[in-house]
């Protein structure tokens, strides 16, 4: 019986032959079977393909236990917070990490040209965020790793193609957040049950604003959801809407940015340290030395206090561009 394959699978199949590292064809292979369209004449193949990848699993779970690399199917995070890259084929997320990181994904019009996360730095002032492009919700062979790196993500771009029923688009991505049981901030928080992960941050962006008559769609966007969270159209052809974008993502994430100064010393630090809003003057004293918090005596506030060089004590709520003068005993 003919297969009938389609011309991604011969692409998929090609990335997979190439891989190298073991870890590498496991992302290679399910993305392989996931373009496989499912009938009787493929299941032969299918079946055998499962075979390779319950045997390359295998393989990986016995490297992890003897020392290997640490899992694949896992994003260490890095900057102030890891934002994921939520959507489905084709709705622009690679080309949108190509635009504001310095990443080099695979950009291509078939789905599943991502196969494994790749994450890129995106700086935003004087901090910088960690995107993290996915494989597309909506495939069996991705989906259980896939929602396992968004529920330790920090927050989300949810990425709908205006040129492709985007309002469906959104509806469905956030029906998949709510079987996961991911909340998320904003009018939907606390609609999953009972969540097993503290809410999420969400931006919605809507992809491909450079093409013709796609404005027009938009109002409809704004309607449904921008009272509930930020919404920002952009284009990775034109750049419309990047700059917007990370300043969205910013707000969205709730992080304020702290300077540290050294008693009796002119100036600041270049680099500031990263808290979330609500922080106080002892959360900074633990990520600066966890011996500051035993030893934390008062500290003298610069920026968001009544008066330049103000004691408070350990429980004063700082504010984004504070800077912050620790005493110890």
């Amino acid at each position: 019986m003919p297969t009938n394959l389609p011309p991604e699978y011969f692409e998929a199949e090609k990335r997979y032959k190439d891989a190298s590292d073991p870890r590498e064809k496991v992302v290679a292979l399910e993305a392989l079977m996931a373009t496989i369209p499912k009938h009787k004449g493929t299941d032969k193949l299918r079946a055998d393909l499962r075979k390779k990848l319950s045997k390359l699993r295998d393989e990986g779970a016995r490297r992890k236990k003897g020392g290997g690399r640490s899992d694949l199917y896992t994003v260490e995070r890095q900057g102030a917070a890891q934002v994921a890259l939520v959507g489905f084929p084709n709705c622009g997320k690679s080309s949108l990490l190509a635009s504001l990181t310095n990443a080099r994904p695979v950009i291509a019009d078939f789905p599943m040209s991502t196969v494994m996360p790749l994450s890129g730095m995106m700086p935003f002032e004087d901090i910088q965020f960690q995107l993290v492009d996915l494989p597309p919700l909506g495939h069996e062979s991705t989906d259980g790793w896939v929602s396992g790196i968004l529920r330790n993500a920090d927050m989300f771009l949810l990425l709908v193609d205006l040129t492709d029923a985007p309002e469906v688009q959104a509806e469905l991505l956030l029906e998949y957040l709510e079987g996961w049981r991911i909340p998320l901030l904003g009018k939907r928080e606390g609609s999953t049950g009972e969540p097993i992960v503290r809410p999420k941050a969400l931006v919605l962006v809507p992809t491909k604003f450079d093409q013709p008559g796609v404005p027009e769609a938009l109002p409809d966007l704004r309607a449904l959801y921008e009272s509930q969270w930020p919404l920002c159209a952009t284009s990775s052809v034109d750049g419309r809407g990047l700059e917007e974008l990370r300043s969205a993502v910013f707000a969205a994430s709730r992080i304020i940015r702290v300077y540290s100064r050294e008693p009796g010393k002119p100036g600041r630090s270049d680099a500031p340290f990263t808290l979330l809003k609500g922080a106080t003057v002892l959360d900074l004293a633990e990520l600066i030395h966890k011996d500051f918090v035993t030893n934390l005596k008062f500290a003298c506030i610069w920026g968001s206090s009544k008066f330049d060089g103000q004691k408070v004590q350990r429980e004063y709520v700082l504010q984004d561009g504070d800077v912050v003068e620790i005493h110890t005993r």
